[in-house]
């Protein structure tokens, strides 16, 4: 009989496993869609035996039935860890490239309305109602037509309108680029936060060593897949079910803490860069960046990993133009503005459009070099003397007038900050010298000294030398001052070169806080035809100054101008083109890379999908196959229903036989 009652409570465990099991099965089906959702899969285990006595070979037991020995949560985790990396790899090509693909789109060269188009014309006949070329070509053949005149001065308004609508649409798309940045990082700190909690939640159902919490490690690993996106990320798993997460090889989660990801905000720019303030010295402004892009950007180094750095690296710092290009050292050139995309396109441009609009205002008012000097008489009765020493000024020779015949003549295009383009000034012997107001670029050269790297006014940049003397009123020597780089923009609460002893010389070694003026400078930023000329169209300069007659030399230089071979693409690079292959090399260029991050944009997700459906086939639920695992436990249930059916119709008739 206590056989007989024994055999019930076999019946009943598999009654309670198979229902266990097909309630498991019900969970996967009903989650199907839930999104990182991890498939349960039920393994059978023999249930205790109850040994009854001893045989010759073995004990003589029975086993008291089925239970449910584990529930496996099927994950594997090398393709957890190669999936996140992948995947992380794959939002930095894919982020990069979507910053190239909009900058190609600012150009419009796919869509008919090329910026070529208003610059060179397009065909052979170039485009004769748009582009500024054709303007000046019909300039040369007659420079005194009013008619002639006013259209040049129509096609360079039309071509600054254009150029600037790109500039600024560039610059927008940085501050695009830079509220998604903000977004990420704010959304990294959710991340972190989540886990951290999760892990304690974690921690505290499984100490037990009853329960796994396969709900919650569920949303810890889709946590881990969005976070591996976004950075670059490493994580191990300690006994107790805690997960201590890096970024960037700094600490991020661990047991105890959660160290938030911050954000220094440039006063100047507004954009945002990434930091660790647990690592940063904040009050005496020492930063530790989240990202070292000192580092080569490279797979083999696995610096090429998560979003907000590509999203970083293509915004840059800040709008560049031609200043941060021309005369720039390559190797800095290539770890500053040659890393984004939009940096390095709004240079290219500016290099284009500044180089257009200088040379032509240096054909209608040339610039030569000179040295004197300068008397000016002081307020309280002392005067002083200012020596200039190879200072640009105005060939007044070789410079082209307009039908007023002023000296100096009007220039094309025009500065916001700079009213005139000379300072006119008499020397000590009553000749007039017309300086030019030179733009406010980075005048200077790379120089070791002492083997520390200086950055040094490079006289064959900048605009001469001057030294000024200033006697009392009997000629008494007071105050001299030391001879020193002459720059017009210089002031003295922003002083650009400050002068430095170094190994016993003197230097004028650029100041590191010194802020360029770019107001002075021809840049799509400050840049405009002259209002004076689209007033009166005949004041253009069109006539020699020595005869006053028609200078056809002039519309020849002007059309010659548009196939001279000046400007670089790179720093320190020996190629020159001219303003159209310039802008067709640009242009050409920034579909290059382009094609490359797209290419590799699409690889990558290829390989991605390829582990992710691997993934998908541990860790996914597949309905046919729960389907059939539901009728094979609900067989097993009938089948326990009618063990025990046959159990008590026996142990029934035992019964009543008694």
């Amino acid at each position: 009989m206590a056989n007989g009652m024994q055999a019930l409570y076999v019946g009943s465990s598999g009654l309670r496993s198979a229902q266990n099991a097909m309630n498991t099965s019900a969970n996967n089906l009903a989650n199907v869609n839930t999104t990182g959702y991890v498939r349960q899969q039920v393994l059978f285990a023999d249930k205790h035996y109850n040994k009854f006595s001893n045989a010759a070979v073995s004990a003589q037991q029975v086993g008291l039935g089925v239970g449910i020995g584990e529930i496996v949560h099927a994950r594997n985790v090398f393709l957890d860890k190669t999936y996140r990396s992948e995947a992380g790899r794959q939002s930095y090509y894919s982020s990069y490239y979507n910053a190239i693909d909009e900058v190609q789109s600012l150009y419009q060269e796919l869509e008919g309305t090329a910026f070529k188009d208003v610059l060179m014309g397009s065909g052979s006949d170039r485009d004769s109602n748009s582009s500024l070329w054709s303007a000046f070509e019909m300039l040369a053949q007659d420079p005194s037509d009013m008619t002639n005149q006013g259209l040049v001065i129509q096609r360079s308004n039309l071509l600054l309108t254009r150029a600037n609508a790109i500039y600024s649409s560039i610059s927008t798309y940085q501050s695009q680029i830079n509220i998604q940045i903000s977004n990420d990082i704010d959304r990294v700190n959710e991340l972190g936060k989540q886990i951290y909690k999760l892990n304690l939640e974690i921690q505290s159902i499984e100490a037990t060593g009853v329960e796994t919490a396969y709900d919650l490690r569920d949303a810890r690993d889709t946590a881990l897949d969005e976070l591996g996106s976004l950075v670059n990320m490493s994580y191990t798993e300690d006994t107790t079910g805690v997960v201590t997460v890096k970024v960037e090889g700094q600490y991020f989660v661990d047991e105890a803490n959660m160290y938030e990801v911050g954000k220094q905000i440039d006063r100047s720019t507004g954009y945002v860069n990434a930091y660790w303030p647990y690592l940063s010295n904040e009050e005496n402004g020492q930063y530790t960046n989240l990202f070292d892009f000192s580092m080569p950007i490279s797979s083999e180094y696995n610096t090429d990993i998560g979003e907000i750095k590509a999203l970083i690296q293509a915004r840059g710092d800040g709008v560049k133009n031609f200043a941060y290009l021309e005369g720039a050292d390559p190797e800095q050139y290539a770890n500053s503005v040659g890393m984004s995309v939009m940096e390095e396109a709004e240079a290219q441009f500016d290099v284009l459009i500044h180089g257009l609009t200088s040379m032509i205002n240096d054909i209608l008012a040339p610039n030569t070099r000179a040295s004197f000097s300068v008397r000016t008489e002081n307020a309280d009765g002392t005067y002083s003397i200012s020596e200039y020493k190879n200072v640009k000024v105005l060939d007044v020779e070789n410079c082209r007038l307009g039908s007023d015949m002023r000296i100096p003549p009007r220039e094309l295009f025009t500065r916001v900050g700079v009213p005139e383009r000379y300072t006119e000034v008499t020397d000590t012997n009553g000749k007039t010298w017309y300086i030019y107001n030179e733009e406010d670029t980075f005048d200077c050269k790379t120089v070791n000294l002492a083997g520390k790297d200086y950055q040094i006014w490079d006289e064959s940049k900048g605009n001469g030398y001057v030294t000024t003397i200033t006697y009392d009123s009997q000629t008494n020597q007071a105050l001299r001052s030391e001879e020193g780089p002459y720059e017009q923009w210089q002031t003295a609460n922003n002083q650009k070169y400050i002068k430095q002893f170094i190994s016993g010389k003197s230097y004028y070694v650029l100041n590191p806080d010194y802020a360029l003026d770019t107001s002075t400078q021809y840049t799509l930023a400050s840049l405009g035809v002259n209002d004076e000329l689209e007033n009166q169209a005949d004041l253009f300069p069109h006539l020699t100054q020595s005869t006053h007659e028609i200078d056809y030399g002039m519309g020849k230089e002007l059309t010659e101008l548009w196939t001279t071979k000046t400007l670089k693409i790179h720093p320190g690079s020996e190629a020159t083109f001219s303003f159209s292959d310039y802008y067709t090399e640009m242009i050409g260029g920034i579909a290059s890379a382009g094609s490359t991050y797209e290419s590799t944009s699409n690889t990558l997700n290829s390989s991605v999908s390829a582990i992710d459906n691997k993934r998908q086939q541990v860790t996914g639920v597949s309905t046919d196959e729960e389907l059939a695992s539901m009728i094979k436990y609900q067989n097993a249930y009938n089948a326990a229903s009618r063990y025990i059916q046959t159990v008590s119709d026996m142990i029934e008739v035992l019964v009543t036989s008694l």
